[in-house]
């Protein structure tokens, strides 16, 4: 069974432009992000999957500075560059990230894989968990059919809400966590969000990954925190970021 990451990142977020690159406690935010995905026990292969846009020249040349695959591809068929970056991988498991989450677990992630291989399951997504701590996990099968079979544009923008807004077609599955996860929004839309993660990445010290656990006990001593980005609204899936 061969599981491969995927971190999706582009520079033209129209809420918070160049956000990929921006200093999260002396690194770059998707430093974090590749950081935690590397750290998930269990992954055969990981590829970032930007833009061929000029805009994110920069963004690749650091990512293959850090030493990460890199693939280029469409700006608004995400579906699309992201199964372009892992198919000649030859997945059995793909698990989508993006640059939005410098906080990622990976330990979660790691038990979201287990959850989908032995629970036969098509799709395993983030609910019960915050925002930016869990990844998407997708069989590469199910990933295949969206690939050929989506056409609205939203769901190719945003890669997995094929396979989840068809329960009755694929088999979704749901890691619960086992008790009650920090209140908290991690990931990274607006600048509120990154002044929350400044000040996250401020009392963790140094440098990612870091655990649910430890992002709880920092929210359990401060959690007047949780206010810098409280008001920050979550847009659905059908609404474009173009």
């Amino acid at each position: 069974m061969r599981t491969v990451g995927v971190v999706q990142a582009r520079m033209g977020s129209t809420r918070l432009p160049g956000k990929a690159l921006a200093d999260i406690g002396g690194q770059p935010l998707i430093a974090w992000t590749l950081d935690a995905m590397t750290a998930v026990r269990g992954l055969d292969g990981l590829i970032v999957a930007i833009t061929d846009e000029p805009g994110d020249d920069e963004l690749a040349a650091f990512v293959v500075a850090q030493g990460h695959r890199l693939h280029r591809g469409s700006t608004h068929d995400v579906l699309t560059r992201c199964w372009e970056a892992v198919e000649p991988l030859r997945p059995d498991v793909i698990v989508r990230e993006t640059a939005d989450n410098p906080f990622v677990d990976p330990e979660i992630v790691a038990a979201q894989v287990r959850h989908l291989v032995e629970g036969g399951y098509d799709y395993v997504g983030t609910a019960g968990w915050p925002l930016g701590i869990a990844a998407e996990v997708a069989s590469a099968t199910a990933l295949g059919s969206a690939v050929i079979e989506a056409t609205d544009a939203a769901e190719r923008e945003h890669v997995m809400p094929f396979l989840y807004a068809r329960p009755e077609r694929f088999r979704i599955g749901s890691l619960a966590p086992a008790s009650p996860p920090p209140a908290g929004r991690f990931t990274v839309d607006t600048v509120d969000d990154l002044a929350f993660a400044r000040a996250i990445a401020q009392r963790i010290g140094g440098h990612g990954p870091t655990t649910i656990a430890e992002l709880g006990a920092i929210l359990a001593d401060e959690p007047a925190l949780t206010d810098l980005n409280r008001g920050v609204r979550q847009k659905a899936w059908q609404e474009s970021e173009r």
